[in-house]
């Protein structure tokens, strides 16, 4: 009995920390007002979810492969525009930060094994954060570059 309270709170907690978090994504990506698309598209399909998990965590599923493409086209784009005198450099860069997030996410599949249906949630929410960061990083890396 307890174990099916403390998973139905952890379930409860990870919804309200995935609702907060789409919500201030919305207001600001990379120090921007203007909400991104993704963010908007993940709010949105959050506040349909009506909290149920399936459904929060399709969501998550379509932000985290929305930002993935995205990832992708920023980096080819800084590559571009990085040169070839940078261009190893960054690629270094990248494929570093791509074992820290394999690691994070095999870390966080560990630390939140225990919660039920809210580990997948917990950890697409971390998965997600990630790619989204990693796409402001090259983002404005990539501005550097042009400027």
């Amino acid at each position: 009995m307890h174990r099916t309270l403390h998973s139905t709170l952890t379930t409860v907690a990870t919804i309200a920390l995935l609702l907060s978090g789409t919500a201030h994504a919305a207001e600001h990506f990379c120090g921007q007002s203007k909400p991104h698309p993704i963010d908007q598209a993940l709010a949105k399909a959050v506040e349909r979810s009506a909290g149920v998990t399936v459904d929060l965590s399709d969501a998550q599923s379509a932000a985290y492969d929305a930002w993935d493409k995205e990832l992708n086209r920023i980096y080819a784009e800084a590559l571009k525009a990085a040169g070839p005198a940078r261009r190893d450099a960054l690629r270094a860069a990248q494929r570093a930060w791509l074992a820290f997030d394999g690691a994070q996410f095999r870390w966080e599949t560990q630390l939140y094994a225990d919660q039920g249906t809210s580990s997948a949630l917990n950890t697409g929410g971390g998965a997600l954060a990630r790619r989204r960061a990693r796409v402001c990083e090259l983002s404005n890396d990539l501005q550097s570059l042009k400027e």
